[in-house]
């Protein structure tokens, strides 16, 4: 029954999927190219990543803050889903396994602490739209991808 009534709205679930992770994404990418955020822009995410130990940080700092914000905004429009939802489920691995490896004992958030789990689910969420596609309400159907 929910089927023949939900069935042809079968793309809106890819559309609310992309807009919601592409504004999440564009929210936490953006302070990465500012150079007046609390970040700094990308020098100070270059710094973060040095502390870390995450090697060639001033690249890695350009191609994460340039993936959450360009990246963000065509995953919105539903351009090029299939490969930038690939790049956010890698940039989500890197940030899971190395910014949060302290917090990996305690998988939610406990107390003041930031866990895991928000990133996690932005993993999920790109990872479902690798093997979904952008979906009909989308550009990459106009260019046949």
């Amino acid at each position: 029954m929910l089927e023949n009534l939900m069935g042809p709205y079968r793309d809106v679930g890819p559309l609310i999927l992309r807009v919601a992770l592409g504004i999440i994404f564009l929210v936490h990418g953006w302070p990465k190219l500012n150079p007046n955020s609390p970040i700094r822009g990308t020098a100070g995410f270059a710094g973060f990543l040095r502390q870390m130990g995450v090697p060639l940080p001033d690249f890695f700092a350009w191609v994460v803050a340039l993936l959450e914000t360009g990246g963000a905004i065509l995953l919105i429009l539903g351009l090029g889903t299939r490969i930038l939802a690939l790049g956010f489920v890698v940039d989500m691995l890197v940030a899971i396994l190395v910014a949060k490896r302290g917090f990996m004992k305690v998988p939610f958030m406990a107390q003041q602490a930031t866990g895991w789990e928000f990133d996690f689910a932005l993993l999920a969420g790109a990872l479902a739209l690798v093997f979904t596609g952008a979906g009909r309400i989308a550009l990459d159907p106009l260019f046949g991808l």
